[in-house]
């Protein structure tokens, strides 16, 4: 397989996110209410935030900490990718996903990772900055996995805001999940499973 960190254009714009649009802040608030302090590092998730948050779960190849239907939709996500993509699966990092904070270009307004509905991946040694119309080859691979499960690619965002390593929780599934029931049992539950298979399978290769 090519270079996974090497860069290539962005798709035209309509060419992606099909039937997808951007999660609005007005949205999420409505939602999910208010996340924390607006402030431009990281800063501590609300009482009511961590109710619906997971923290520190292995999700396919990535550790994440997040809203807990993101998380559970990682796990849809990288379970396909891994089976049909395996190299781009031993290959991706991710930069983050909860961080309670302003947007980058808009320090005014949440970014959708303050919900922990957002994840930022890449390939390689570096992210790709925002503003930059190019993207990762690996993370053009996995775009379609990402919207297949109703998520939002950042690659069409407008103007300097474009940010290709950035991938939400589109709009159209925000409003889906509504008032979501809690799955941290169930995300939990799973995690450890895939543990403990794990931990088995290694036990009986050293046997």
């Amino acid at each position: 397989m090519n270079d996974l960190s090497e860069l290539i254009p962005i798709p035209p714009k309509g060419n992606m996110n099909h039937g997808l649009s951007s999660a609005q802040e007005a949205t999420m608030l409505k939602i999910f209410r208010r996340p924390g302090d607006l402030t431009a590092k990281c800063s501590d998730p609300s009482v009511g935030l961590k109710k619906l948050l997971v923290f520190g779960i292995k999700a396919g190849p990535l550790k994440v900490s997040g809203m807990k239907y993101a998380v559970q939709s990682l796990f849809q996500i990288f379970d396909q990718v891994k089976s049909e993509q395996p190299e781009v699966y031993d290959q991706v990092k991710t930069a983050g996903m909860l961080c309670v904070r302003g947007r980058r270009a808009n320090p005014g307004k949440y970014s959708n990772h303050s919900w922990g509905t957002a994840i930022d991946v890449y390939f390689g040694k570096s992210v790709v900055s925002q503003g930059v119309h190019q993207t990762q080859r690996g993370v053009y691979i996995l775009y379609p996995y990402f919207n297949n499960h109703g998520w939002y690619w950042g690659a069409e965002f407008s103007g300097d805001s474009v940010d290709t390593m950035h991938f939400e929780l589109a709009e159209e599934t925000i409003l889906k999940i509504g008032t979501m029931k809690p799955m941290a049992k169930s995300v939990q539950k799973k995690a450890v499973k895939r543990k403990v298979k794990a931990e088995e399978s290694s036990g009986a290769n050293r046997r």
